[in-house]
């Protein structure tokens, strides 16, 4: 690589260490062209950035930034896949790829601060994604004046009932 390459390739991570919501490093070492072509198309269909990086430059875009915590995981082949608006959404993926193929390795991850262990990588997987939290959020929002409208027609359909009840009863 070039002088400038590798320039653009540390000011590029530093972009992502910046602006990313949540970051996993997973390994690609053992894994054929067909493999990773499989996992990029996974992780571009929920919305999450992917690239396999130079160890040396990571370390030194990490060095100034709060992903330095990652400093030790940046090694062997490394590649990275990161999200800026879902936090679980890296994680999901990959640990879904990791059940479907065992040979494929999910280093570390990174997420508000901290540096997350495989087994903090697989909990932190477990949680709800952005989509299913904005729909628990509307159901709630939703629930709550439906719940009230159900309060309020209550009377009003209990004298229905009544009255009804009594134009039954005159007719027998």
């Amino acid at each position: 690589m070039e002088r400038l390459e590798k320039q653009e390739q540390i000011d590029f991570l530093k972009g992502v260490f910046g602006s990313a919501e949540s970051i996993v490093l997973a390994s690609v070492q053992g894994l054929n062209a067909a493999e990773v072509s499989s996992l990029r198309r996974q992780l571009h269909q929920a919305g999450v950035g992917f690239k396999v990086i130079k160890n040396k430059l990571a370390r030194i875009a990490a060095d100034s930034t709060p992903v330095k915590s990652l400093f030790e995981d940046f090694a062997n082949s490394t590649a990275i896949a990161w999200s800026d608006t879902d936090a679980v959404a890296p994680a999901k993926v990959l640990v879904k790829y990791q059940e479907n193929l065992e040979k494929f390795e999910i280093k570390a991850g990174y997420n508000a601060g901290m540096r997350l262990d495989l087994a903090k990588v697989k909990m932190f997987a477990s949680l709800p994604g952005l989509d299913e939290l904005r729909a628990q959020l509307l159901g709630a929002l939703n629930a709550v004046p439906a719940k009230l409208l159900a309060q309020i027609n209550a009377p009003a359909s209990h004298v229905v009932g009544v009255v009804q009840a009594r134009i039954e009863k005159d007719k027998e």
